[in-house]
């Protein structure tokens, strides 16, 4: 049973993901099931497969670790850090292949949509911050 993951993922949920790798406004279509959703854990994962994962599968992982501080003015800083783990993992003929999806381009794209998310939140942080000292 598909979900409206746009209101809540959880484990197992299904949806359709669209991307268009060359940020031309084509868009492919695909189907995904949601592996690992943990807000405690702060992990991300959802898969994918053609043909069973026999012509292809995919795990993609996104995971926020708190992280120390780089030195000792960001030790008397209050302030936290936070780093963002994301990966992809694919198996499958197609991937060794190097067939069924633009490989090189998506290292890019990732690269964009990690610097997306963080200046939304950093955005974010910025608009709580001036809501609450009004």
């Amino acid at each position: 049973e598909e979900q409206d993951v746009a209101k809540k993922p959880s484990t197992g949920a299904k949806g359709k993901l669209r991307a268009s790798y060359k940020g031309d406004g084509k868009w492919e279509t695909f189907d995904f099931t949601f592996g690992t959703v943990n807000n405690e854990d702060r992990v991300l994962t959802w898969t994918g497969k053609v043909g069973g994962g026999l012509l292809f599968s995919g795990v993609h992982t996104m995971r926020l670790e708190q992280v120390g501080a780089i030195d000792e003015l960001d030790a008397m800083s209050s302030s936290s850090r936070t780093i963002l783990i994301h990966e992809e993992r694919f198996g499958g003929l197609l991937p060794r292949l190097g067939l069924g999806l633009p490989y090189k381009q998506l290292k890019r794209n990732y690269l964009q949509m990690n610097q997306s998310l963080k200046k939304y939140v950093e955005d974010s942080i910025v608009s709580c911050a001036v809501d609450a000292q009004r």
